[in-house]
């Protein structure tokens, strides 16, 4: 095995754990009373369920590329 001098594990930035946390929790946690409820509710045009999980997948797709690009510019990314 070669060392490369690394000796201390990637450290990842604070925010970025909060963040990616955070996705987690938005993203298992739903309100999953709006789909039982029977309230149709429409945000842009579609019911809020689907406002919801649309709105949780550009969060999460923004945190995944925020990260990469915090990464890429401390010289950890690879």
């Amino acid at each position: 095995m070669s060392d490369d001098g690394n000796t201390n594990p990637s450290r990842h930035a604070p925010w970025i754990i909060g963040w990616f946390i955070l996705d987690a929790i938005v993203a298992l946690a739903p309100p999953i009373y709006w789909a039982v409820d029977g309230n149709r509710t429409a945000i842009l045009g579609l019911p809020a369920v689907v406002t919801y999980f649309v709105a949780v997948a550009v969060f999460i797709t923004a945190s995944i590329v925020v990260a990469y690009v915090a990464e890429a510019r401390s010289g950890e990314a690879g």
